[in-house]
């Protein structure tokens, strides 16, 4: 028994000194800042936002509906970047694709190396006029006020698109000329799940081109999140994938009177409810579990053990990840009913009663994964179900962590921000960049930005705005990361 806890003790202190051990290293293994005194161009923070809050005013929104598209407004646009944008476009090939997505090509003079993709996507969702929509500022006026460009696409993602194409505008105009061709991929229907995208990305497979890197929307610099209150730049290395499934019900019908003991409203309920009490597995993964390290400096030292010590916190740092639902949709599948569609009349059954179930898929799930799942929990098969539309979207490959692009990547953010974190991030909604997956797996979402986390749920809701002097270093930031990309070498 003496031999018992003796070994016992030691076992205690080792586990105690390992902890102590690799605690005070967390969180340090940040890109250092290139040659000091890194030069920026310089950009009128004011010219800068006039054009956004120019682009902003294009009504170009999209619908679910396809006959809500107004063609009109996207030509209008595209006439008007080519107008304001004159260096970029003499010095790019462009091609239409899908009807109003752009590919444009500045081609390199080193055809031995693959390409950089830049994308951004011209289209926005929609936004309601009315007095009372509550809109501080009309989201189609681009007005700019309180230090802001307001309204819709500010951020989502004209910002984005603005931001490149001032600095492409302004590096085609210095003479410069790309050793690596850059390409660059404006599609006109993400907010639809991205039909020009994809038709672009099918378009390079046909070709035979595989990017040495895609960069798109999807992650930003960070300020006041739970994890870090100051600034991380949070480049997503991975997306969600994304299905729907219609689930519907069927009953006889007849008058509420004399109701049957299954209705189509009530079976419909019950699946729903299933779905919901069985979630699908939640756990820390590789990448978030990068993300939890890097930001590990900017916990109380607590907090820095648990994150430096997952082999023995983990649980614990899963359970405090739980309690937000961003937390809980870093670790797994989530599951959001959003439409129900069932009845007539408050006194008639109605024969039929349909949800709508979206899921935003972990990269541990599969789209056939997660159907499998759902006719498994519900266990009732005269309950049908069908994907919404013609196809889900799987999670996408994991891209380099640490090396490659995303190395190229954080030394821009040293040079441009210095004092910011760097941290890998999955992106929870989609972005156009999924469908590049196709011809590359080293895809980044991460455009140089600074928000707020209180920006964040302006982002398709109310009041969406981007800082006007964010905006203009963002600019300079774009243009040092097209500069550097067009002399990579291989």
């Amino acid at each position: 028994m003496k031999k018992i806890l003796i070994a016992g003790g030691l076992v205690i202190v080792a586990v105690i000194a390992i902890v102590l051990v690799r605690t005070p290293g967390a969180g340090k293994s940040q890109p250092e800042p290139g040659a000091p005194g890194i030069a920026l161009i310089s950009v009128n923070p004011d010219e800068t936002a006039a054009h956004l809050a120019q682009a902003v005013r294009f009504r170009t929104v999209s619908t679910q509906d396809p006959s809500g598209f107004d063609a009109a407004v996207f030509t209008a646009f595209q006439s008007w970047l080519r107008e304001t944008y004159p260096h970029f476009y003499n010095a790019v090939s462009s091609q239409t694709i899908d009807g109003f997505a752009q590919l444009n090509i500045w081609q390199g003079s080193d055809p031995s190396l693959d390409p950089v993709v830049f994308m951004a996507h011209q289209d926005v969702v929609p936004a309601s006029d009315a007095p009372d929509s509550g809109w501080e500022k009309p989201p189609f006026a681009g007005i700019i006020e309180d230090g802001f460009i307001w309204g819709r696409g500010s951020i989502d993602d004209k910002g984005a698109l603005i931001g490149l194409l001032e600095a492409a505008d302004r590096l085609a105009a210095s003479g410069y000329a790309p050793k690596r061709t850059l390409m660059f991929a404006f599609g006109h229907n993400e907010e639809v799940l991205g039909s020009g995208a994809k038709a672009i990305a099918a378009h390079l497979k046909s070709r035979g081109i595989h990017p040495y890197a895609v960069i798109d929307e999807g992650g930003a610099i960070t300020t006041g999140m739970p994890d870090a209150k100051g600034p991380v730049a949070r480049i997503g290395v991975a997306e969600k994938g994304y299905v729907t499934l219609i689930l519907t019900a069927r009953a006889k019908g007849g008058h509420s009177s004399t109701p049957p003991t299954r209705t189509a409203i009530g079976a419909l309920s019950k699946a729903i409810a299933a779905i919901e009490a069985h979630p699908f597995e939640q756990k820390i993964d590789p990448v978030i579990a990068k993300m939890l390290r890097a930001t590990a400096t900017e916990q109380p030292y607590m907090g820095r053990m648990a994150v430096s010590n997952l082999w023995l916190f983990g649980p614990l740092v899963t359970a405090k990840m739980q309690k937000s639902q961003a937390g809980r949709a870093m670790l797994g599948t989530t599951i959001a009913p959003t439409i129900i569609k069932a009845g007539f009349k408050e006194n008639a059954l109605p024969r039929e009663a349909s949800a709508f179930v979206n899921f935003r898929i972990h990269a541990r799930d599969s789209v056939q994964g997660v159907i499998d799942h759902v006719k498994a929990t519900i266990n009732d098969p005269a309950i049908e179900i069908k994907i919404a539309g013609t196809e889900g979207t799987e999670p996408s490959p994991v891209s380099q962590v640490g090396t490659g692009p995303y190395a190229w990547i954080s030394s821009m953010v040293a040079d441009v921000f210095p004092g910011t974190l760097i941290a890998p991030n999955v992106v929870l909604g989609g972005t156009d960049s999924r469908y590049f997956a196709l011809v590359t797996d080293d895809i980044y979402r991460f455009a140089p930005f600074t928000f707020d986390a209180s920006d964040f749920s302006r982002i398709h809701g109310l009041n969406e705005r981007m800082g006007v002097a964010d905006f203009a270093h963002g600019v300079q930031a774009y243009y040092l990361m097209l500069e550097r990309a067009g002399t990579l070498e291989k």
